[in-house]
């Protein structure tokens, strides 16, 4: 006897353009009763996201009840089994991803090694986002920087609440909360008026806040940090142009060249003007 005809739909493409994250995958099924997969193991994440219907999925010994709006997370090298409910069997959408960066982006997303599960809070426009992915030419290399964009739209509602957020995941926003400070000062140092609260306003952060973490992360206070870089770039400027002082010190956001030159003196032990690399 030739058993029914699936309702489900399952598209690989090989990822040519991107390699720190991408989806390489992507499905839909409306399960028949009872519809299982496993016990297996897969090579690659892949998160289901639930539409309808109940079922359980079991991984490490651990069996979790789920419904719509959840979404589980199968993770590689690791055995699951899961089981549509018999009298309501769920519908799901899926999506297998990898990259050299995934762990990193689950952890942005508060899902470290032990969470498996969760609920997307903005359902909205998901199911959406997945039949415009699976319903779009994916072989045509015109569609990829949509699909991607659509897939990373996608992966950013599947997040777990911020009170299960792991001290890991905020030890790394700290660290980002640096290289976004740094990165501002290499960007705006020449700007006379620049205030470390201008930069934590760029970040959401207030200023005793931010000078907190950035003390904590490079060994200077925010303060410390810009001048000592304005300085460096002065001495730079010194020794490659023939620029005076009063220009120099205005293009490392000094508006004042007797100001620039006590700093430069205290930082380097000599006027500028005195600086041994400078040309003459």
């Amino acid at each position: 006897m030739v058993g029914k005809q699936r309702n489900y739909r399952d598209i690989f493409v090989k990822e040519q353009f991107f390699s720190d994250f991408y989806f390489f995958n992507i499905g839909h099924e409306l399960c028949e009763s009872r519809h299982h997969h496993g016990p297996t193991m897969r090579e690659e994440h892949v998160v289901h996201y639930i539409v309808s219907g109940q079922g359980a999925y079991e991984v490490n010994g651990i069996k979790y009840r789920l419904e719509a709006g959840n979404f589980f997370i199968i993770k590689p090298n690791e055995m699951t089994f899961y089981q549509a409910d018999a009298k309501d069997p769920w519908e799901y959408y899926w999506f297998g991803f990898s990259g050299t960066m995934v762990k990193e982006l689950l952890y942005s997303n508060g899902i470290g090694s032990s969470d498996y599960v969760g609920k997307v809070e903005q359902t909205q426009g998901v199911k959406k986002l997945f039949e415009e992915i699976m319903t779009s030419n994916m072989f045509d290399d015109r569609e990829k920087l949509i699909n991607q964009a659509r897939f990373l739209t996608l992966f950013s509602g599947f997040k777990l609440q911020e009170k299960t957020i792991h001290s890991s995941i905020l030890e790394s926003r700290k660290q980002k909360y640096s290289e976004s400070f740094l990165l501002y000062v290499k960007n705006n140092y020449y700007r006379e008026e620049l205030s470390i609260s201008e930069i934590g306003h760029s970040m959401g952060l207030n200023s005793s806040y931010l000078s907190q973490v950035i003390k904590g992360e490079i060994g200077f206070s925010p303060m410390g940090y810009l001048k000592e870089f304005r300085l460096q770039k002065a001495s730079i400027l010194l020794e490659t142009t023939n620029l005076p002082i009063t220009e120099v010190a205005l293009a490392v956001g000094y508006k004042s060249s007797q100001t620039f030159s006590r700093a430069f003196k205290n930082q380097f032990g000599c006027s500028p003007s005195n600086f041994s690399g400078q040309r003459r």
